[in-house]
C-alpha cells in the first residue's frame, strides 16, 4: 500500500469513527450504503416494471441521512475535495474545523426545510495544447455532497429510461463499449458503410432549462426534487475576473449530477432512433425487408454528446438523415448540429470517434478488415502532456518524483486504448518518453558525461530512480474487446447484487476529475 491510499485509508478510518460515534443518529457508512443501495434498487425496480410513473414524495430520501453520508463520502474521496468553491471551503476545513456530522445536519436541515440556495460556480480554465482553454466550473463542496445525494436517488430511476446506444458516464458502460458496437456494425457481414459524425453546438452550454426540466417531470412529480434541479441550473457563474453571469442555459459547470442531466436531456436522440430500430429494423428479415425496399438500415452510437450514427445504404440516403437529425435537434432540444464539423464518412475513409481512428482496410487474404487504432490527435495529445512533464521546469525535482508523474500518465493511456490496434503506438510512445526522460537528466545534470549518466540512471537502458522504473506501454497487453450489447447489465438489477453490496461502490463518473481526464485522452 502507497502512502496516499494509507492517507487515504486514515481519513476514511476518521470519518466512519465521527459518524458512528459523534451522533447516534447518523449511520455509520457500510449501513448507510446497505440502506441507499435499498432505496436504489426499489426505485429502479418500480422505474423499470412502471413505465409511465411519476415519482412523487422522494426528496425526503435526498436529505437522508444514509443519502448524505454516502453522498460526502463519496465526494470528499475524489480529486476534487480539496479544491475551493467560491466559499473557500475545502474537506479539510469541514474534517479538521467544522466537523463532518455539523456540516451534514446543517445540509440536511437546510434541504429539509426549504433554505437551501445553490451557490454559483467559480470559474476556472484549462490551457490545451492547441493554446485555447477549456473552462471549467468549481462547485462549493456543499453544493457537490447535495448533488451527489440527488444524483444517487434519480440515477437509478432515469437508468430505467436510458437506451443501450447510450454508453458515457453510465454504470458499467465504457468507451470500448461504444467502439465495439461500431466494430460489431461496420464490419461483414453487416457493413454499414456511411457513418454520420455528429458534432452538437456547444451542446453542454446550450441545454435549454425548460426543455430538461419537463424531462425531468416525466418521471419525477415531487415539486421539492424539481426545485432543487432548478436551483442548481440557475446557480450562476463567477467569472474569472469576479463578476457574475447567470446560467440561462447549459448544466452546472463540473457539477456531479451534470453528466445525469445531460444524458437526461440526449435521451430523446436515443429514444427517436430506438423506436424505429425496434420498430421497423428488427428482428433482422426487417432490415433485409427494408434495403430491397430501398430504405436504409441505420443505428445511433453515443457517448454523451459525442455520436455516430452508422447507415446501411447509400450516401445520399445518410445525408437525408443528416438533415432529419438536424431537424430532431432543433425541434425537441433546441440545438444545433454543426454543418462545418458534422461530416458523413465512408467507412474505407475512416473517421475518429473516442480518441481512436475507425477505418476499413484490405488484409493480405483479400478481406477487408476494421481496424481501431489510437488517433494521431490522442497520441499528440498524451506526447504534449509528457513533454510538459519532462521541461526545464521540472529539473528542480527529482528522478524518481518525474517518474512518479510521468507513470501514471502512460499507463492510463495505454489501459484506455489496449483494446485496439496499438502495439506499434504503444512502442512509439514507449521510445518517445525514454527520450524525453533522457534528455531531462542531461538538463539536469550538464557537468556529467553520458558514461556517468548511464552507469547512475540507465545502465541497462531502463531508467529508475529509488526503485520506480520508467512505466513501457509496450508491456501492455493488447486485445479486443468482446461486444456486449444488450448484456451490459446495471448495478440495480437485484438479481445481480450481492447481499453484502459489495457492487455499491464510487464510480469513476462521479470524480469530474475523471471526466476531464478523458477528454484529455480523446483530445
Amino acid at each position: 500500500m502507497g502512502k496516499g491510499d494509507s492517507v487515504k485509508a486514515q481519513d476514511c478510518c476518521r470519518e466512519e469513527a465521527l459518524l458512528n460515534n459523534d451522533a447516534p443518529s447518523w449511520p455509520g457508512l457500510h449501513s448507510a450504503e446497505r440502506r441507499v443501495l435499498d432505496h436504489q434498487l426499489k426505485l429502479h425496480r418500480w422505474a423499470r416494471s412502471e413505465p409511465g410513473r411519476r415519482f412523487d414524495d422522494v426528496f425526503n430520501l435526498v436529505y437522508d441521512r444514509a443519502t448524505l453520508v454516502v453522498a460526502w463520502e463519496r465526494v470528499s474521496g475524489n480529486r476534487g475535495a480539496r479544491t475551493a468553491g467560491v466559499d473557500a471551503v475545502t474537506r479539510y476545513h469541514i474534517q479538521e474545523r467544522h466537523g463532518v456530522i455539523p456540516f451534514l445536519e446543517e445540509l440536511r436541515s437546510s434541504l429539509k426545510d426549504g433554505s437551501f440556495t445553490a451557490l454559483p460556480v467559480k470559474q476556472a480554465v484549462i490551457p490545451k495544447k492547441n493554446g485555447k482553454v477549456r473552462y471549467l466550473g468549481i462547485t462549493t463542496l456543499r453544493d457537490r455532497v447535495a448533488q451527489m445525494a440527488l444524483k444517487l436517488i434519480l440515477e437509478p430511476i432515469f437508468e430505467a429510461d436510458f437506451y443501450p446506444s447510450s454508453y458515457g458516464y453510465r454504470h458499467g458502460r465504457r468507451a470500448q463499449d461504444a467502439i465495439a458496437e461500431i466494430h460489431r456494425f461496420t464490419r461483414k457481414p453487416s457493413t454499414y458503410d456511411w457513418v454520420i459524425e455528429g458534432d452538437i453546438k456547444a451542446c453542454f452550454d446550450n441545454v435549454d432549462h425548460h426543455v430538461l426540466m419537463e424531462l425531468v417531470a416525466e418521471r419525477i412529480k415531487d415539486r421539492k426534487v424539481l426545485r432543487l434541479v432548478s436551483a442548481f441550473l440557475r446557480a450562476g457563474v463567477v467569472e474569472l475576473h469576479g463578476g457574475f453571469a447567470e446560467t440561462l442555459t447549459g448544466t452546472p459547470q463540473g457539477g456531479i449530477v451534470s453528466p445525469l442531466l445531460a444524458n437526461i436531456y440526449l435521451s430523446v436522440l436515443d429514444r427517436h432512433f430506438a423506436r424505429i430500430w425496434d420498430t421497423e429494423m428488427t428482428p433482422g428479415w426487417r432490415r433485409q425487408q427494408r434495403r430491397r425496399r430501398g430504405l436504409p438500415n441505420f443505428r445511433l452510437v453515443r457517448y454523451a454528446d459525442d455520436f455516430v450514427v452508422l447507415v446501411h445504404g447509400t450516401r445520399a440516403e445518410a445525408q437525408a438523415l443528416k438533415t432529419q437529425i438536424g431537424e430532431l435537434l432543433a425541434r425537441r432540444l433546441k440545438m444545433t448540429l454543426s454543418d462545418e464539423k458534422t461530416h458523413i464518412t465512408h467507412i474505407d475513409d475512416g473517421f475518429v470517434f473516442l480518441g481512436f481512428h475507425i477505418q476499413r482496410r484490405p488484409f493480405g487474404d483479400g478481406r477487408r478488415v476494421v481496424l481501431t487504432i489510437p488517433a494521431k490527435q490522442a497520441l499528440a495529445s498524451v506526447m504534449h502532456k509528457i513533454k510538459k512533464l519532462t521541461g526545464r521546469g521540472a529539473t528542480s525535482c527529482s528522478l524518481e518524483e518525474v517518474l512518479r508523474t510521468v507513470n501514471p500518465v502512460l499507463r492510463g493511456w495505454a489501459a484506455y486504448f489496449r483494446y485496439g490496434v496499438s502495439k506499434r503506438t504503444f512502442s512509439y510512445l514507449g521510445w518517445f518518453a525514454w527520450w524525453r526522460l533522457l534528455l531531462w537528466i542531461r538538463r539536469k545534470h550538464p557537468h556529467l558525461t553520458w558514461k556517468q549518466l548511464r552507469r547512475r540512471y540507465y545502465g541497462t537502458d531502463r531508467i529508475t530512480e529509488g526503485g520506480i522504473v520508467l512505466y513501457n506501454p509496450a508491456r501492455m497487453r493488447v486485445e479486443r474487446y468482446r461486444f456486449r450489447g444488450a448484456q451490459i447489465s446495471t448495478p440495480y438489477n437485484i438479481d445481480e447484487v450481492d447481499p453484502d453490496g459489495a457492487r455499491f461502490r464510487r464510480t469513476s463518473h462521479d470524480d469530474q476529475g475523471f471526466v476531464g481526464q478523458v477528454s484529455e485522452y480523446l483530445a
